[in-house]
């Protein structure tokens, strides 16, 4: 990790399609899912916001080539960084063709972080503010915008490259991130080392 100002990482934040397909360290796997959803005070603040403190997020990793793990599905535990592994495969090539459109660097990426959530306590909790029935599901996609932007800083003083992929057939993505009911995907985060150009300086390097 590079020591990088946080008006740095907006600077150089971008949209990385291509990857080089080198393995990602285990530690920055987690550093990653600390930006998203970490512990960051005693009485269980997190990195992002969450109306309520609901915390209605979930950490779904798709791993492809991370050093020390398997491919497969893993869920992340917030309070404890323990990973837990759902799916036994490497599913990155049937979610590409869960996409909509041709999105190849969903199958390319060694990493992808799924955001997911669940969607009805939210509603349930705040059903009594209008928009009756909507708002709690919007404040849902408040706190995932957040925490995305997170992990993109992070993945910038990484030396990473990443794109946030919404565009996806929601059931199906679902099916094979073996999801339970009430939670939903709501976007992946596709990481891995940016693809230099020759001639190209990366300036986050070393």
């Amino acid at each position: 990790m590079t020591d990088v100002s946080l008006t740095l990482a907006l600077e150089h934040r971008r949209t990385c399609r291509e990857f080089d397909g080198r393995a990602l360290p285990l530690p920055v796997v987690h550093r990653l899912l600390w930006a998203a959803q970490g512990i960051t005070g005693a009485m269980g603040e997190r990195t992002a916001p969450s109306a309520h403190a609901l915390h209605p997020l979930r950490l779904v990793l798709v791993v492809g080539a991370v050093e020390g793990l398997e491919s497969g599905v893993y869920v992340a535990d917030p309070q404890t960084g323990r990973l837990t592994m759902t799916v036994h495969r490497d599913v990155r090539g049937e979610l590409q063709a869960a996409a909509l459109d041709d999105q190849p660097w969903i199958g390319l990426a060694p990493f992808m972080l799924t955001l997911c959530a669940d969607f009805v306590a939210p509603a349930r909790d705040f059903a009594d503010q209008p928009p009756y029935g909507q708002r709690g599901e919007r404040y849902v996609y408040i706190e995932a915008g957040a925490a995305a932007q997170n992990v993109q800083l992070q993945a910038v003083s990484e030396g990473l490259g990443c794109v946030l992929v919404a565009g996806f057939k929601d059931e199906a993505t679902a099916n094979l991130l073996d999801l339970n009911t009430p939670l939903a995907p709501v976007l992946h985060l596709c990481l891995g080392w940016p693809q230099i150009p020759d001639g190209t300086v990366d300036l986050f390097s070393g």
